[in-house]
This record gives structure tokens, C-alpha cells and sequence, in this order.
């Protein structure tokens, strides 16, 4: 096995990992707006991002 083959491996184990938390119920619902600057979140965040809490540029600056 080389190198690509284990960074193959790796790569398919990060998708199976981000697919299965994105089929996870959220654990509370999404906000409708951010909890931390109290602008409304848009909708198709709250769609993309299940149980979302924070806006973009919030959770930008959380990371």
C-alpha cells in the first residue's frame, strides 16, 4: 500500500464520517437568528446547516 492508496482510505473515511453527522438529527432546532450578534441566520443556512445557532461571520470568528 502507498501513499495515495492510504490518503484514498483517509479521504473515504472523512466523507463517510461528514455524511453520517449530516443524517444525525439535530440536537436542537435551528435559530432564527444568531445567538451571539442577534442577525437573523438566512433560511437556506438553517436548511444546510441543521440546528444551526451561530451566523456565518460568528461562527468564522468561533473557529
Amino acid at each position: 500500500m502507498d501513499d495515495a492508496d492510504r490518503a484514498g482510505i483517509e479521504q473515504e473515511r472523512l466523507e463517510k464520517a461528514f455524511l453520517a453527522k449530516r443524517t444525525m438529527p439535530p440536537s436542537r432546532p435551528s435559530a432564527t437568528e444568531c445567538i451571539e450578534c442577534k442577525i437573523a441566520i438566512p433560511e437556506k443556512r438553517r436548511q444546510f446547516v441543521p440546528g444551526v445557532q451561530l451566523c456565518v461571520e460568528c461562527k468564522t470568528l468561533s473557529e
